[in-house]
């Protein structure tokens, strides 16, 4: 064989050093795989968590099941195991992950174990056993798993599994946007979605005394100082605020606490208020002046009079052992639980001494220690509903900020439904957040800000959904409704139960005839996707099928999905292009004309 010249191999090596340092050109589908991941891993390293590197990707058996981790991130004796998928249909992929999930979250330590075990994942045993083990037992570690989706799971499909967090995208956004701000301190909240206790976390699981709280000085306010209701109790005490954040929460607009956001009255944190404020505090090194106003289970608090005896109070919010009726020095002992105490006004204020990164954090972690905060505590009483705790609060938080140009309009709007939660508006907000949980309709209203491309609901609530849901006339769903005490939702009794059991009927017979609608028009129609020339979905179509169900009322020809799937079989071929977007009447009147009409039965 001749021998190949210098020149050639040299050539050769050139070209596969060429080859080899060329980037590999990634598709559309792994570029927002890696975005998501980025995404996720900058979110929980903003709350102080630390990931397991060589994780992703990584096959392995465990009790018979061949599955990967694609994350693994851990704070103190906490750690989370992390699946991405960026997938809209998502049941497939979790119906696959159920076992493993399963067999997992039956016994978390004996999976944990079988990592440390296998050869695979020693970057994870030399991380754990070092920043873990060291300083808990096997057995004290909280092991969570987080489905983090790029889309919002529908109700059906967490039903699949439901042991696991599912990290929805609104989620996500959301805690993205708190930990962006407050770094660190948003790990509480966090540990609260995780369903993870306060006494498990970090030393306090080391600690022997289950029912540990805090002592901190200051008074009662009866009701005849503060002008509330028989049983609201007003206590005003100092707090530092490092204790008063492990234990904070805030009703934000679009937070993870209610997917429907119904009383989530709160504004976001506002990041350049946060940077000033911060500032403030490192240069003065002084308290701000106002008080914080604060919700307070009466579960979690205990008073203590000054000589020391505590105060009994009763379901009504009474005090039994006490007829004192004015202002009374106490001992106020809070359980160190957290998100116990609600922010009603002062979020800025409190917040600004959170746990960062930044220039101030060595001023600010030392102020965080010192009891400055004044605190106007709410106690209610133990049989208050919760309907009636968000509307007070809500109208207070109104209140102190009507003057104020903090608060946008759309919140505002928000406080003004959960004031008046009997109102058709009300009512109708409700129903398009239960339409959007899962279904014919799930999530294709905009819910959130960043959600533009999605349906949005004012149109429907003001055009579609007011007229079918009144409290009047026979062309609503309250003329079909069958509950013998109905005409109550009329009178000024506020019966939540009530007004609960309507709402749960308007959705459903909402629901009902759109789950016909749906499973009788392709799927390339049944869409909001713009690029799509096909779809069909829009604030138009939506009010038309909602007015061709009033119309059914009106004639007496609605009825079920069976009822509702026989006739509209051939609906496919329907033109719902032709309509322009004030024309859902003719539509609804047309579907019901084509579909539904019957000379015999009219």
């Amino acid at each position: 064989m001749a021998k190949k010249s210098s020149r050639t191999v040299k050539a050769k090596s050139l070209k596969a050093k060429t080859k080899k340092s060329s980037p590999a050109v990634l598709t559309d589908q792994q570029k927002e795989q890696n975005l998501q991941e980025r995404e996720i891993r900058s979110l929980m390293l903003n709350m102080g968590f630390s990931r397991v590197s060589r994780v992703d990707g990584k096959e392995f058996i465990y009790d018979g099941r061949t599955s990967e981790l694609d994350d693994i991130f851990y704070y103190e004796n906490v750690i989370v195991l992390t699946e991405y998928t960026i997938s809209k249909s998502v049941s497939s992929h979790l119906i696959n992950k159920k076992i493993i999930y399963d067999k997992i979250t039956d016994d978390p330590y004996s999976f944990i174990q079988f990592l440390l075990e296998h050869s695979q994942f020693k970057e994870f045993k030399e991380d754990i056993t070092t920043n873990l083990l060291s300083k808990y037992s096997l057995r004290q570690l909280q092991v969570k798993v987080i489905y983090v989706s790029k889309y919002q799971v529908a109700d059906e499909h967490k039903g699949l599994i439901q042991n696991i967090k599912y990290f929805d995208y609104p989620i996500f956004k959301y805690f993205e946007k708190v930990a962006k701000i407050i770094k660190k301190t948003a790990k509480y909240e966090f540990f609260d979605f995780l369903e993870i206790s306060f006494s498990k976390i970090g030393n306090n699981i080391n600690s022997t005394s289950t029912g540990a709280s805090e002592d901190f000085s200051g008074h009662i306010l009866p009701e005849e100082h503060s002008s509330f209701e028989e049983g609201y109790k007003l206590v005003s005490f100092y707090i530092d605020a490092q204790s008063l954040l492990k234990r904070a929460f805030v009703l934000r607009n679009e937070g993870w606490r209610d997917s429907s956001n119904v009383g989530h009255y709160q504004r976001m944190l506002n990041p350049k208020k946060m940077r000033s404020m911060r500032k403030y505090l490192h240069e003065e090194q002084r308290v701000f002046i106002n008080n914080i106003i604060v919700t307070i289970p009466i579960d979690n608090i205990k008073l203590i009079d000054r000589d020391g005896k505590e105060l009994i109070v009763d379901e009504k919010g009474l005090i039994k052992n006490s007829e004192e009726t004015k202002v009374q020095p106490a001992l106020i002992k809070i359980e160190n639980k957290s998100n116990i105490i609600g922010i009603i006004d002062g979020q800025h204020r409190s917040y600004s001494y959170y746990e960062g990164d930044d220039a101030y954090e060595a001023t600010i972690s030392k102020l965080r220690k010192i009891q400055n905060l004044l605190i106007t505590g709410i106690l209610y009483p133990k049989n208050e509903n919760q309907d009636k705790r968000l509307k007070f609060e809500a109208k207070l938080f109104l209140e102190i900020n009507a003057n104020q140009a903090g608060a946008p309009t759309h919140l505002k709007q928000e406080i003004e439904s959960l004031l008046h939660p009997f109102s058709i508006i009300s009512i109708s907000k409700y129903i398009i957040s239960q339409l959007n949980l899962g279904g014919p309709l799930g999530s294709y209203f905009e819910q959130y800000s960043y959600e533009s491309s999605k349906i949005k609901t004012s149109s429907i609530i003001s055009f579609g959904l007011r007229p079918l849901i009144k409290l009047d006339g026979n062309d609503s769903i309250y003329k079909i409704w069958n509950n013998p005490g109905k005409g109550e939702l009329k009178t000024k009794i506020e019966n939540f139960d009530l007004l609960q059991e309507y709402k749960n009927f308007c959705v459903s017979e909402i629901r009902n005839i759109f789950i016909a609608f749906k499973e009788n028009i392709s799927k390339q129609k049944w869409s909001i996707d713009k690029t799509n020339d096909d779809a069909i979905l829009n604030v138009t179509t939506i009010n038309g099928m909602i007015n061709c169900l009033r119309l059914l009322i009106k004639n007496e020809r609605n009825g079920d999905i069976t009822f509702y799937n026989l006739k509209l079989k051939e609906i496919d071929n329907f033109d719902f292009k032709k309509y322009k977007s004030s024309q859902y009447r003719q539509m609804g009147q047309d579907l019901f004309d084509e579909y539904f009409y019957d000379p015999n039965q009219m």
